[in-house]
């Protein structure tokens, strides 16, 4: 009931009250008309004192200051003084301080110009709420630990994968990255950014969870947070190859692609005429629209013609992947078809030496490499050697000094620089790779390394896969308790508990054609999303395994939303009940004078 039904119906119930006593008062014997009348006016000043002390006049105040006191609030400095003070569920309790469910229901029982937050910022059930125009924030200091993560994309058995990450606060320190078996597979030095990238090889397909450590100087492990993968059965790559010449680099690509499962078609020219491989491989538009991706060296390049470059530039606008790798330096020609084709190149062509980045110590190296090949002897002495053969150290690889103006980077060596680059061309990308000996590390005993790279270039470059698109977030991590939007629902959505138990997501109309629906995950862990008639896995983080890291999180979103919403304008006074101890004071007095006249004999006639 609004505020203005409340006062009518009070009012309306005392007028009933006053005119059932008037009226018994005037069927009374009329001894003194004066005093009926005197009692009647009693009555209606009564009721009128008791309607202003249920319901007193307002009267314009000024407003206070709310001091809002989250999380880590004890971190943030001194709090300031004054004003309205209020403590949010997730902080410890103040004194002088009342506790509030929520920010909203603060700004309801303190409407206020000038709000104070002070702490770690808001939790995700305060992020809507609308703030006065005048809002600050005392922020706590950054947390010590993982600040920032960016789990590694969905990939296919046997491919590389990637994680990037940041640390705060923490001096000297070094990060591992530790397969579900509790293996490191990769480390580095954290440099004076915090910003680090690790990578690992994923296996057999399903769904695991890494973890990612930092260690500070003393090696004490400082924080740990997990790092969610899922290896996805992918469609077979379907390669087609044209070589200028036979070679080494060509032979060990080929058992390479063979090993993967890649359907590859390879054509090398042996000159007069002569051509070895599969046979002859054209470059017409069926084949290439029935292609992944396309792999020419510099010299067949420049032997295409005409009708075939054509069918190659339409193929790469229509999704096709074009890598063009080096076996020498490239002609006038050549440099002229890539240009055509998409991608400048610049350069002298000059040889130098590529070191990729290593892979460790022989402990990492195995569990990088996974379980022992199936064809190795299944006896002591074979297990011994294929081990032996894998800790080979990396060889120096020669790199053609080629670069692709605005591209993005192929491949990075271990100091982080580019080798090679890519653009996007149309629906379609085309690369260069400017090294030329990469089958060296296959001599060397490296083939998993070797493979790594090849597989790591093929998924950079080949056609995009039909039906591969999934449900996207505006948030990157989800984690468990907070509301996570869904976008991209383009059929019936659903989320499933690990009971089995079905819970509808439904589209918010507002959000227009980016079709969100909200999610509210219960448990951590790797859950289960039914979107039509595909199963999507997502997993959800648990803020008390990633406290830093779910407190940065919290942070950012707050200085986010501070930052980006336009806030709403509140008066500098308000209106509020004034006091009620005047008007009880009066009514107590009027139906004190009431009742002695209602007792006072009357006087005989």
């Amino acid at each position: 009931m609004s505020a203005s039904a409340l006062n009518t119906w009070v009012a309306v119930a005392l007028a009933l009250i006053v005119l059932v006593a008037s009226v018994r008062q005037l069927r009374r014997p009329a001894a003194r008309r004066g005093r009926q009348i005197a009692v009647i006016a009693l009555q209606v000043l009564a009721a009128a004192l008791l309607y202003a002390c249920l319901l007193p006049p307002t009267q314009r105040v000024p407003m206070r200051g709310l001091v809002v006191i989250g999380a880590d609030a004890g971190s943030a400095g001194a709090r300031p003084t004054g004003g309205t003070h209020v403590v949010l569920p997730e902080a410890d309790d103040v004194a002088g301080a009342a506790r509030v469910p929520d920010l909203a229901t603060a700004l309801r029982l303190h409407p206020s110009s000038r709000v104070t937050l002070v702490g770690a910022g808001l939790a995700a059930r305060d992020r809507d709420t609308v703030l006065p125009a005048d809002t600050r924030w005392q922020a706590a200091p950054a947390p010590t630990g993982w600040v920032s993560l960016q789990p590694p994309a969905d990939t296919s058995p046997g491919a590389r994968f990637e994680l990037q990450a940041r640390a705060h606060g923490v001096a000297a320190a070094r990060a591992e990255l530790l397969d579900p078996a509790g293996a490191v597979v990769d480390r580095a030095a954290l440099p004076a950014d915090g910003r680090v990238q690790l990578s690992g090889v994923a296996r057999a397909e399903g769904r695991s969870v890494f973890q990612l450590r930092l260690l500070d100087a003393q090696g004490h492990v400082a924080d740990t947070v997990p790092v969610p993968q899922q290896t996805l059965a992918a469609a077979p790559l379907r390669l087609l190859v044209r070589a200028g010449a036979p070679g080494a680099e060509l032979k060990y690509l080929r058992r390479w692609a063979t090993d993967a499962g890649i359907q590859v078609q390879v054509q090398a020219d042996a000159g007069a005429g002569v051509s070895l491989g599969d046979g002859s491989v054209a470059l017409d538009a069926a084949t290439l629209a029935r292609s992944d991706v396309l792999l020419l060296d510099e010299r067949s390049l420049a032997a295409l013609g005409a009708p075939q470059l054509a069918a190659v530039r339409a193929a790469l606008r229509d999704g096709l992947g074009v890598l063009v790798r080096s076996t020498g330096a490239p002609s006038a020609s050549t440099r002229q078809r890539l240009g055509e084709l998409g991608l400048p190149v610049r350069g002298d062509a000059t040889s130098q030496s590529a070191t990729l980045p290593g892979d460790g110590d022989a402990t990492m190296r195995q569990a990088r490499r996974g379980p022992v090949a199936a064809g190795t002897l299944p006896t002591r002495d074979g297990e011994e050697a294929d081990r032996e053969s894998h800790t080979a150290a990396l060889p120096v690889l020669e790199s053609l000094a080629l670069q692709a103006p605005g591209s993005h980077a192929l491949l990075q060596d271990h100091q982080g620089k580019a080798i090679g680059g890519w653009l996007a061309v149309g629906k379609g990308r085309i690369g260069m790779l400017p090294i030329t000996d990469s089958w060296r590390w296959v001599l060397a005993g490296r083939e998993d390394r070797h493979g790594e790279v090849w597989s790591t270039v093929m998924a950079t470059l080949a056609r995009a896969q039909a039906g591969s698109a999934s449900l996207w977030s505006p948030q990157t991590l989800a984690w468990a308790g907070e509301r996570q939007p869904l976008c991209g629902v383009q059929a019936p959505l659903r989320s499933l508990t690990r009971e089995g138990v079905a819970v509808p997501l439904r589209v918010d109309p507002a959000t227009g054609d980016a079709r969100c629906a909200g999610w509210w995950p219960r448990q951590p862990g790797w859950q289960r999303l039914q979107h039509g008639d595909r199963t999507q896995w997502r997993y959800v983080f648990d803020p008390d395994q990633a406290r830093a890291l779910h407190r940065q999180a919290v942070m950012d979103a707050t200085a986010h939303r501070l930052a980006t919403t336009e806030p709403a304008p509140v008066q500098a006074s308000q209106r509020v009940p004034g006091p009620r101890w005047p008007w009880w004071l009066a009514f107590v007095a009027c139906t004190s004078l009431l009742w002695w006249l209602e007792r006072r004999p009357a006087p005989s006639a």
